[in-house]
């Protein structure tokens, strides 16, 4: 419990602006402490008003590969600026992104969950996200097949570790018998970012496609990274998402 001088602290800081992680680093207090005192000084709509995007480039770049996976913007009657992120519901990265995305914009999105549908929804109002996706990415019509990075940007290369994580993450899938990441999307020009990159960091990577076995379905552009390249992979983008992460004893494998 936090002492009277440290409460009427959370409560100047909150009424000058500040948000409610930048209180608990200050004061060292817990975050849940700091917005109960917050909430009674200001209320949950400054709280809601609160997202900021993050400096750290690697996180920019992150927040922007997880979008580039599985996120998508639609803009409401109202003129609100709506960032959704799908998730599947039986995997426990949902999770650990909830409080991820939480710590990083200094807002929790709001979590719909289906689980008679295997899903779950992640939810923000926010312009500034939008603006900040849009000055990073561009995408068509159909989000899916069209997202790819802005060529007229120059990347840093902590931005670009951090967007490889998050399209692993989201679209990537590390194979349980072999020592093999394979990434894939219906954006062939979205594999060719992620591939490119993964090059730029010393890493081997072959790049391939799949054509639709149905109709109705879309060519698949995939990228496969094997071997003590997979080993690489791991150490150099770190991915977040636990189920696309080898323990130490398989990374090293002499075979696979």
């Amino acid at each position: 419990m936090p002492n009277t001088q440290q409460t009427q602290k959370i409560k100047q800081l909150a009424k000058k602006g500040e948000s409610v992680n930048t209180i608990k680093e200050k004061l060292g207090l817990p975050k849940s402490t700091v917005y109960y005192h917050f909430k009674k000084a200001v209320g949950q709509k400054q709280k809601e008003n609160a997202l900021k995007i993050p400096e750290d480039e690697e996180i920019r770049g992150e927040l922007c590969g997880i979008f580039a996976g599985d996120g998508n913007f639609y803009k409401t009657d109202n003129q609100q600026y709506r960032i959704r992120f799908y998730f599947n519901h039986r995997e426990e990265y949902w999770k650990v992104l909830a409080d991820f995305l939480e710590d990083v914009l200094e807002r929790r999105p709001r979590i719909y969950k289906y689980p008679d549908k295997g899903r779950v929804e992640f939810d923000y109002s926010s312009k500034e996200f939008y603006n900040f996706l849009k000055e990073n990415l561009e995408w068509g019509e159909d989000k899916t097949v069209s997202i790819c990075v802005k060529d007229s940007v120059t990347f840093s290369k902590s931005f670009k570790k951090g967007f490889v994580r998050g399209l692993l993450d989201t679209d990537g899938h590390r194979e349980s018998k072999f020592r093999r990441f394979i990434y894939g999307t219906i954006s062939e020009d979205l594999r060719d970012n992620f591939s490119n990159i993964v090059r730029e960091f010393g890493v081997e990577a072959t790049d391939y496609s799949e054509e639709p076995e149905k109709e109705n379905w879309r060519t698949m552009y995939k990228t496969r990274i094997s071997g003590n390249n997979a080993k690489l992979f791991q150490e150099k983008f770190e991915p977040r998402n636990p189920k696309k992460i080898y323990n130490k004893c398989e990374l090293n494998l002499n075979a696979f």
